[in-house]
């Protein structure tokens, strides 16, 4: 019993019916020239020649015909029995018709056997074209309409608008002068030997399916969305229609793998356009970047690939120039020219949408596909098979706790588990939970802004010196904090109250009095990165700039569940100014963007101000803590005294402290100055650090903030 016939056996015979077909187009063109040789004799017998030739003439074309049609049913019935043929997928996916087909044979012809290159040479009589090109003027020969053969070499025309066909430069079309040949890469592929490489500058990376539809740990909405795409998308929808799916989330590694497993059902693959590639190559002008980029179309059609557009918020984003988003207009209409599928990964959904819509040579259709932060529930799960997949037992108040923390997406789990690994190498006797929040706390505040700076103390909650109202209220304020996840996600208080997520807490109070030190005592509580927002590098006199800044800011931080701190709130939510002209109307514009980030913010915001009652009551109720940070009295400035010295540095006997409490009214940040300049004179003069030390930069101190310093005043008296 004999194998059925595969893709290659299938191949080899089409190409040898296409070689048939070739050899009696040579005939006929033989024919055809002898016919016209002998047109020009005359007498009885060159008649009689003329007859029988006419006659032969109109056989073969017949047969031809035969041939012909026979061929093209060969190619339907590969169509409809699904077996691969390169020359029937090339000549379907361009829609070439039967001249354009002709022409690709003939230019394929010397690929199949060398003796057609002499044979074609000669038809030609002998006309001269460089080395490895075909003489055009051979077309006008071999063509059923051979008219017509120059409109198959123009511009416009689809074997040159998709370079299955070249010309040689000094050709002349209109004249059928000059030379032709196929595309290197197109002759490989249509005899099986190799497939088009998907390249545009470099060649793109495949997107490789590590997982089915089902496999992929999803949330049943995304997942019943995703299988509708293929179920309503694929083979059964209307072949003259296009499909942009918009895939965004915070894990880019897992939109590629829902976006490799979706199209494994459609039984396609993925391969990625970086769009930064567009942009470093912009500077060739938009002609040659869409020529490459129609060649990739080409490729990407015969390979059967899906092209991700990833990055392209580079070309189309706020921060892209005119030109870009004409660049990433003209890209995005020639991918929908070819592309039945075309994937954007976290793209401007808006602005490809309108593209879509505005694409008018076929119906385009814009699908947009949501990934959210997963919840605490579905990080403590990640958390928990991650752990098992390193070979590691996490207890669970430890998986509770990493869960409820770090707003980490898959990717960035797997991410903290290899680096765990990777410094237990160094460090492996330092106890696993501590070392693994360590490398949780590094991988938060890897990312670097424009318009903040990390805050690093060591400061805990014991370290602070505070009223008790005030401490009550900031345990308070972390136990919040820690039960967030418990409450907001387990509890269902995220459906019952809009941004419960959300911990937005103002400190108040003079300067020095540990707000800022409170805010690194938050993070440091949590195990989370502090980043102290600089409002001059926010602010912005130019409109819109403010909002980009802050969106940016937020944008980042999110995934890092970052605590943001900002100094000097008043000046962002003073009270609103009535709106005499446009600046008013733009500086609450300001104020009512950053309290919408800040309110969906599922992070913590910290912000602090000297002087309450500048800011609008309006917005105070927008703060789930409002938290004073008083004046310190005596008993609280005894205390900062005692903290300010570390435990290493050397004490003069003479030093009193409740002295100094008593009648140097200070804050903490101020005696924290007076210690460190103290310790600098008594270093200088080689000696222990003494009162006389202090009360000297007590003086300094005093001269910064403009007050009189009484040396009398810094001893005790008999009433005392």
């Amino acid at each position: 019993m004999s194998l059925p016939p595969g893709p290659a056996d299938d191949n080899a015979v089409f190409l040898e019916g296409l070689c048939r077909y070739a050899d009696l187009l040579i005939d006929r063109a033989v024919s055809r020239r002898e016919a016209a040789a002998a047109a020009a004799a005359t007498g009885h017998l060159a008649v009689r020649q003329r007859v029988l030739r006419e006659q032969f003439s109109m056989a073969m074309d017949v047969e031809v015909t035969a041939l012909w049609e026979a061929l093209q049913a060969t190619m339907e019935d590969l169509l409809d029995s699904d077996r691969f043929v390169p020359w029937v997928h090339l000549v379907q996916m361009l829609s070439l018709g039967p001249l354009e087909q002709q022409v690709m044979l003939v230019a394929l012809l010397p690929d199949l056997d060398d003796a057609y290159r002499g044979m074609l040479a000669e038809l030609a009589e002998g006309e001269r074209v460089a080395e490895g090109w075909l003489p055009l003027s051979a077309l006008s020969y071999l063509l059923d309409d051979p008219s017509q053969a120059h409109t198959v070499l123009l511009a416009d025309n689809a074997l040159r608008r998709w370079n299955v066909l070249e010309r040689e430069p000094r050709s002349d079309v209109s004249r059928l002068r000059g030379g032709f040949r196929l595309d290197v890469a197109l002759s490989g592929y249509l005899c099986a030997r190799a497939v088009p490489q998907l390249q545009l500058y470099e060649t793109l990376r495949e997107l490789d399916p590590v997982a089915s539809l089902d496999e992929l740990s999803l949330e049943p909405a995304v997942r019943e969305q995703a299988q509708r795409f293929v179920d309503r998308c694929g083979g059964d929808a209307p072949e003259d229609m296009s499909f942009v799916l918009q895939l965004q989330g915070p894990d880019g590694h897992a939109l590629e793998q829902l976006c490799s497993a979706i199209f494994l059902s459609m039984r396609m693959a993925c391969a990625e356009l970086d769009g930064a590639q567009l942009v470093v190559h912009a500077g060739d002008g938009r002609a040659a970047v869409l020529e490459r980029v129609r060649l990739l179309c080409r490729n990407a059609m015969l390979c059967n690939r899906v092209l991700v557009l990833t990055q392209c918020q580079r070309l189309s984003g706020d921060a892209a120039d005119e030109e870009s988003r004409a660049l990433f207009a003209a890209v995005f209409d020639t991918l929908l020219e070819s592309q039945r599928y075309v994937v954007a990964i976290n793209a401007p959904s808006r602005l490809v949408s309108e593209r879509a819509h505005r694409y008018t040579a076929h119906p385009v259709v814009p699908v947009l596909i949501q990934l959210a932060m997963p919840t605490a529930a579905g990080r403590r799960r990640t958390w928990e098979q991650g752990a098992t997949r390193h070979g590691l037992s996490l207890p669970d108040d430890l998986l509770d706790r990493l869960a409820g923390t770090y707003l980490f997406t898959e990717t960035q789990i797997e991410s903290a588990l290899k680096e765990l690994e990777s410094r237990r190498l160094l460090d492996g006797d330092a106890p696993l939970n501590r070392l693994l929040l360590d490398v949780c706390r590094d991988a938060s505040v890897s990312e670097q802004f424009s318009v903040a700076e990390e805050v690093k103390t060591r400061y805990r909650l014991e370290d602070i010196v505070l009223p008790a109202t005030t401490r009550a209220w900031l345990e308070e304020l972390l136990q919040y904090a820690r039960n967030r996840h418990q409450v907001v996600e387990q509890w269902g208080f995220d459906g019952h109250q809009a941004n419960s997520r959300n911990l937005c807490v103002l400190f108040y109070g003079p300067s020095g009095t540990g707000k800022t030190m409170a805010a690194s005592v938050i993070a440091n509580e949590l195990n989370l990165g502090l980043y102290r927002v600089d409002l001059s590098s926010v602010l912005s006199k130019y409109i819109g700039e403010t909002e980009k800044h802050l969106a940016q800011l937020f944008d980042q931080a999110e995934s890092g569940n970052l605590v943001l701190c900002f100094d000097e709130a008043e000046s962002l939510f003073a009270k609103r100014t009535e709106m005499h002209d446009a600046h008013d109307r733009y500086a609450n514009l300001q104020t009512g963007y950053l309290l919408q980030r800040i309110e969906t913010y599922p992070g913590i915001v910290v912000l602090s101000t000297n002087l309450l009652g500048n800011i609008d009551k309006a917005f105070t109720r927008r703060f789930k803590f409002i938290i004073e940070y008083p004046f310190p009295a005596a008993a609280q400035r005894r205390e900062l005294w005692r903290k300010a010295f570390p435990a290493d540095a050397p004490l003069a006997d003479d030093i009193d402290l409740d002295l100094l409490a008593e009648r140097a009214p200070l804050s903490g940040g101020n005696i924290g100055n007076i210690v460190l300049r103290a310790a600098f004179y008594a270093a200088g003069e080689g000696h222990a650090i003494g009162m006389a030390d202090l009360l000297k930069a007590v003086e300094r101190e005093y001269d910064k903030l403009g007050k009189v310093f009484a040396p009398g005043e810094f001893s005790w008296g008999e009433d005392d």
